[in-house]
């Protein structure tokens, strides 16, 4: 994360370092679930963003689920944090009222080691003392090259859904 925060520039951010990420795999065979609350983001005051999920902080239900996504789907050493840095395409002032706004992500969601340019539909509300960021999308695995053995190809979704809140406050 350091990285990516020495390419903004000096001025306010905002930051957090527990945002939740969840995921969801709906088939006919089963559904799979899993929360990461080890999130860490970096938001500048031109909209500019940068944010990074471990993949091993994941949780699902069952302990062989969590050793099958790191170890045969994610790769999890290979490939240890997913990230998505890019901008707030309609930042401005006017999102400081403290109202909830509709805001596009634009950036390079990388999952896999694989980079996929996106436009994520957002909300975005500033409280007073820090910004609220919630989201929701799907990803496809096949975008992001992640291999699903054909045995177990029913159980796992060609599309994962994925919600994710963000508190950041100033840094």
């Amino acid at each position: 994360m350091m990285l990516v925060a020495s390419h903004f520039c000096i001025g306010q951010q905002w930051m957090t370092r527990n945002g939740t990420v969840d995921f969801f795999s709906a088939t006919f065979v089963e559904n799979i679930e899993a929360t990461n609350e080890m999130a860490s983001g970096l938001l500048a005051e031109d909209g500019r963003f940068a944010f990074r999920v471990p993949i091993l902080g994941f949780r699902f239900e069952k302990a062989l689920m969590e050793e099958h996504f790191n170890e045969n789907y994610l790769e999890s050493t290979r490939y240890p944090n997913g990230t998505f840095e890019g901008v707030i395409s309609n930042w401005n002032e006017a999102l400081q009222d403290g109202q909830w706004h509709e805001v596009i992500a634009t950036g390079s969601l990388t999952i896999h080691g694989v980079p996929v340019n996106r436009e994520i539909p957002s909300k975005l509300q500033w409280d007073g003392k820090s910004w609220q960021i919630e989201t929701e999308f799907t990803v496809a695995t096949a975008a992001h090259e992640i291999p699903i053995p054909k045995m177990v190809r029913d159980k796992i979704a060609e599309e994962i859904s994925v919600s994710v809140n963000l508190s950041l406050s100033p840094r």
